[in-house]
């Protein structure tokens, strides 16, 4: 992985997006409403290193506010923001002279293209087939882009920060297993729902 080392405000959560993903925050601390109206005011991203359940990882998502949804009387706002690339924390500052947030130098990740094995096309097709009761056309190549195969297996915040470190090789691996998993899972589902219950 090719990196670049760059400086920016930080929001430690615990979320973890890969590039292309959203979602929505409910901005309140003051620290962090300075850091959302910053960057807003000058166009600019910044960084959610994800904060893990006992310690903050290395690992975070660059992420830009895309669309204000709603600012309330008391100041607090509620955005929805894009991440575009995922990124290795270098430095974290706890908050610098005039600023209540946190900052760091942070090395962007560059990864190489992520490219699905015709078996892991296979099975996220049969599970396609599976989940919506009937067969993928081969020529629908959006449907196997990576973002799309990450959110059809569900992978938890914790499941992407482990993806993202495996070797390129082990990638397709993983998700074929769990895409196998899902399967299972989908089956014993549609039993249920026709009364064919499992032992």
């Amino acid at each position: 992985m090719n990196a670049n080392k760059q400086y920016f405000g930080l929001f430690p959560l615990r979320i973890f997006l890969f590039p292309g993903e959203q979602t929505t925050l409910h901005v309140f601390e003051p620290r962090y409403l300075q850091l959302i109206n910053e960057c807003l005011d000058k166009n600019e991203a910044f960084g959610i290193p994800y904060q893990g359940k006992t310690t903050l990882s290395e690992l975070g998502s660059l992420v830009k506010v895309i669309q204000i949804l709603k600012k309330y009387d008391n100041g607090e706002l509620d955005v929805l923001v894009e991440c575009s690339s995922n990124f290795k924390i270098n430095h974290f500052e706890g908050k610098k002279k005039d600023k209540l947030y946190p900052c760091g130098t942070i090395l962007q990740l560059i990864k190489a293209e992520f490219k699905p094995t015709e078996e892991l096309k296979s099975h996220a097709k049969n599970y396609l087939s599976h989940l919506l009761d009937k067969e993928q056309d081969d020529k629908n190549e959006n449907l196997l882009s990576i973002n799309n195969l990450i959110n059809l297996v569900n992978l938890s915040d914790d499941e992407k920060i482990k993806f993202l470190k495996l070797p390129e090789q082990k990638k397709n691996d993983y998700l074929i297993n769990k895409f196998k998993f899902m399967l299972i899972l989908l089956t014993q589902e549609k039993k249920v729902d026709q009364n064919f219950y499992l032992n």
